[in-house]
């Protein structure tokens, strides 16, 4: 739900070079960098063709839409960059056309100690653990009360959750589930522990967060190939969430 099925492809360098003199292949094969150019730009191909057919083939997305994502194919296997930066802006142009509405029960988000160190954490916090991930994860897995520790290591800033990441699912689907349980759910790549963030139904009216079903063109910023209308049941995106819609957050593990 909040991390890409792929994360090995759904990271690639927007620009056609590659980032190092090697690169690491899905086989974790180390690749010199005579070689690195032509893999990063097969798999961005793969990804480009792969969000051109997630837009093309969501019948709830307008018409034109769908045949502007679509005449990209013709030139998807020479310039992927451009068709991701036109995929950009088709995403850009049809989103304030579809239509939200207000939620009529709890919401949640679940992040991996990752997403949450890199995205939601207060910097002061991550300097005390020396910029280490791991290290925070063992203090958090050593306390008393992961929850209150968590919640003060929070951010503070007025947006939790940028609107192109704001994939919510009912919290009832996975209020009593394990973090084993809750990754197989909600089709998560990285393995728990995991923060779960929780937006009760009061506290999203009175910010005003509402909700609609995720379409193709959601897929685009996180470059989630493995997307499917079909994949986590009742899952939502919204707008950007204010901290302040925030109920709790719990530790998953």
């Amino acid at each position: 739900l909040l991390d890409s099925p792929n994360p090995q492809i759904a990271h690639l360098p927007r620009t056609g070079r590659p980032p190092a003199k090697t690169v690491e292949s899905r086989t974790g094969e180390r690749l010199e960098s005579s070689t690195c150019y032509a893999y990063l730009m097969d798999n961005a191909v793969t990804v480009a063709r792969q969000l051109i057919y997630l837009v093309v083939s969501d019948p709830d997305l307008p018409r034109y839409i769908r045949r502007e994502a679509g005449s990209l194919e013709s030139i998807v296997s020479s310039k992927p960059d451009l068709v991701l930066d036109n995929l950009e802006t088709l995403r850009e142009r049809v989103i304030p056309d579809l239509p939200l509405i207000g939620p009529s029960i709890d919401y949640a988000r679940c992040v991996s100690v990752d997403i949450f160190w890199d995205f939601h954490m207060a910097p002061d916090r991550r300097e005390f653990f020396a910029e280490d991930a791991l290290v925070y994860r063992s203090y958090i897995e050593s306390v008393d009360d992961p929850a209150l520790a968590l919640r003060r290591d929070l951010r503070d800033s007025e947006i939790l959750i940028p609107a192109p990441h704001s994939w919510l699912i009912p919290y009832e689907q996975i209020a009593v589930l394990d973090g084993p349980e809750t990754k197989l759910h909600l089709q998560i790549d990285d393995d728990p522990p995991y923060i779960v963030m929780t937006f009760p139904i009061a506290k999203m009216r009175a910010y005003r967060v509402k909700v609609r079903a995720p379409r193709g063109v959601d897929a685009i910023p996180g470059r989630l190939v493995g997307w499917s209308r079909e994949g986590v049941p009742n899952e939502r995106i919204d707008q950007d969430i204010p901290t302040a819609a925030l109920g709790g957050l719990e530790w998953r593990p």
